[in-house]
């Protein structure tokens, strides 16, 4: 197998997803992909429970008003109670509370008062401080939000560096992007030659996309401090965004060889040669970093992920083994990841439900999930599989469709569609007209002769999106091969055709749609084309009918016997020889 399917980037993980084809027949279709997953909207409020030990009555009583209308909705009525406690005990819990409720509920006027409370009553909080400045930002008040920003400074006179790079990840968070550079660029103003500012307007400007001020900002850094590794790699960031990758990797190469003993410029440098595709330079480089700090968990998994890369399985594995082991981060990444080396590179479907099985959180634990079952109903135990997806709780709508379509998908793999045609039904129960199910339903009910329902779901699919190729092309290959009612079958194959004119499924659809119609010399045509696209058994086997029925069973017998060689046992093919033997 080739190892590009796992990790390309390095330090953010990319599940490696299940994908199949969509097709005009079910018999073709694989696991769905995962959708992304949506997390559950929060209900009320995020904040923590407020415990007070005051045993003045008002002051009980007061605090037992704010929290029963903040948990009844009646925001305005617990923001004022929270405000009041805060002013009238000096307690910085009521003022933050305030603040808190007063941003949630989009309350401006109230957030900015409560927030300038809170930072009255805990001057060295750096939240306080971010949640006045975005207050600031957001009503425009840009002159406010510099000052808030100058006394940030002013709390660490002796760590300026520091405290730039904690204002531009504060302005950072902001939603108004320019008004966020705006205020750093006037901090910026009175320093036009202090490194650490211009360090942060850099970062700040790559966030907000102004790429050209963030080149010169850190030009000017790198020109004050030729020999400061941080500028050098954030510039070659730059360089990378700018399109400029061998720029950026040659200004890396040539820090690190003045600079050999820095891991994290050598770090650096990997990553970059990962973006770059130059794997073989990044492992050598990682492997360098390792030995200058040995163990280091990013490390490990990054030469685990880059020698897999290379399809140095035994070498990446020793390097996840060993990441695991240790227990010190990455433990749920390096344990999914191991798990699809046994079941992709080891084909050991026990040894990947075991490490699978460690996968209990992180964004790859539902598919760590789906793993376990689906190699559980390869081994024949479906019912174990289906016992197994239903101990998931999904987290929001997309993942119940995940596990709605990898059920269904198990039991149709088994043969058993009416059991699949049941899931997919409650699937849509709860998730009414979602495409995937429907279109997973519809080629189910293909399989049961039920082709009122198939044709009901593929049109609702097509009435939201009628430039969905697959449901087009699947109505029209089934009306075409199940029925006489060729000229819908022509309508939906030929607009499928426009939206995909190089689609081997759509093409073979074409094909047999011709060959029904008798126009062997046109279906022949576009077979021909579809099997030079890809070479798909159902397609050789579409092929070698069309042949035989045109008398050329020397043509046919050598497209069935090249096909059957590279896919021994396919049922198609055997199935269409066997007919075609008793003609």
């Amino acid at each position: 197998m080739d190892g590009s399917q796992f990790i390309k980037a390095l330090v953010v993980m990319v599940p490696a997803l299940l994908t199949g084809c969509a097709t005009h027949m079910g018999a073709r279709d694989a696991l769905a992909p995962e959708p992304v997953v949506v997390p559950a909207p929060v209900a009320a409020p995020p904040l923590k429970p407020v415990v007070i030990t005051s045993v003045k009555p008002e002051v009980m009583y007061q605090v037992l008003v704010a929290e029963v209308a903040m948990q009844r909705g009646q925001y305005d009525l617990a923001i004022k109670n929270y405000l009041e406690l805060g002013r009238d005990s000096g307690d910085v819990r009521m003022a933050e509370r305030a603040a808190r409720l007063a941003v949630y509920a989009h309350e401006n006027e109230s957030a900015l008062e409560a927030a300038k409370l809170w930072v009255s009553l805990d001057q060295g909080n750096m939240e306080a401080r971010q949640v006045v400045t975005a207050l600031y930002i957001r009503n425009g008040q840009l002159d406010e939000a510099q000052r808030q920003l100058e006394e940030v400074l002013a709390l660490s006179p002796a760590d300026a560096e520091n405290g730039f790079m904690l204002i531009a990840g504060l302005l950072g968070r902001q939603q108004d992007k320019q008004a966020a550079l705006q205020v750093m660029q006037r901090l910026i103003a009175g320093r036009p030659n202090d490194p650490a500012a211009l360090l942060a307007l850099s970062h700040l400007a790559v966030r907000s996309g102004e790429l050209d001020l963030a080149e010169n900002a850190i030009k000017r850094v790198v020109e004050l401090q030729p020999g400061k590794v941080e500028p050098l790699v954030q510039q070659a960031r730059i360089l990378t965004m700018r399109g400029k990758a061998a720029e950026a990797l040659a200004l890396l190469e040539g820090a690190v060889k003045q600079h050999p003993k820095d891991a994290a410029l050598r770090t650096a440098y990997a990553r970059l040669l990962v973006d770059a595709k130059q794997f073989d330079k990044a492992l050598a480089q990682f492997k360098l970093v390792n030995k200058q700090v040995p163990g280091q968990p990013e490390i490990l998994f990054a030469l685990g992920m880059v020698a897999v890369q290379l399809e140095r399985v035994d070498e990446g594995e020793r390097y996840l083994i060993q990441l695991n082991s240790a227990n010190k981060g990455y433990g749920v990444e390096s344990a999914y990841y191991l798990g699809r080396l046994a079941e992709e590179f080891h084909k050991d479907p026990d040894a990947a439900i075991k490490w699978y099985s460690k996968v209990d959180r992180g964004e790859n634990a539902l598919e760590a999930q789906v793993r376990i079952a689906a190699l559980m109903a390869q081994k024949g135990e479906v019912n174990m599989a289906r016992a197994h997806l239903r101990t998931i709780t999904p987290r929001g709508p997309a993942q119940a469709l995940r596990l709605y379509l990898v059920e269904g998908q198990i039991l149709r793999d088994a043969g058993r569609n009416e059991e699949a045609l049941e899931v997919f039904s409650a699937g849509l129960e709860e998730l009414p007209d979602n495409g995937d199910l429907l279109y997973s339903r519809a080629m189910v009910a293909e399989k049961l002769d039920q082709l009122d329902l198939m044709e009901d779901d593929l049109k609702r699919i097509l009435a939201r999106e009628p430039d969905n190729a697959d449901a087009l092309n699947a109505l029209g290959y089934t009306l075409a091969d199940r029925t006489r009612r060729y000229d819908d079958a022509l309508g939906y194959i030929q607009r499928a055709l426009e939206l995909r004119p190089d689609s081997h499924f759509v093409l073979d659809s074409m094909g047999w749609l011709q060959y029904r119609l008798g126009k062997y010399d046109d279906a022949v045509r576009y077979l021909r084309r579809a099997l030079e696209a890809s070479p798909d058994s159902e397609i050789a086997a579409h092929l070698t009918e069309v042949l035989w029925v045109m008398g050329d069973k020397q043509g046919a017998r050598s497209v069935w016997k090249q096909a059957l060689d590279a896919s021994p046992g396919n049922k198609f093919l055997i199935e269409v020889m066997d007919k075609l033997d008793h003609k």
